[in-house]
């Protein structure tokens, strides 16, 4: 049985230039059960991330964010 899907909003704390933000939701994008990473049209520092909570959860996301380098945190869900 499908429990849906859940929604987590990501900041990075410094700045992100286009391609490294790219670079990001590409990163993010390519884990398991993350159906879709997106950054605001206005700044790529949040960070949209609509996942599947049976197969991965936010704390994991983070840590994909923080283990590219960023200094980053959940601000929403």
């Amino acid at each position: 049985m499908s429990t849906g899907n859940a929604n987590v909003i990501v900041y990075v704390r410094e700045p992100v230039n286009a391609e490294q933000g790219r670079r990001l939701r590409d990163t993010v994008s390519a884990l398991r059960g993350v159906r879709n990473a997106s950054t605001s049209d206005r700044t790529a520092t949040l960070m949209s991330v609509d996942y599947d909570p049976s197969t991965i959860d936010s704390q994991l996301i983070l840590n994909c964010v923080t283990g590219q380098g960023f200094s980053a945190r959940l601000v929403g869900m």
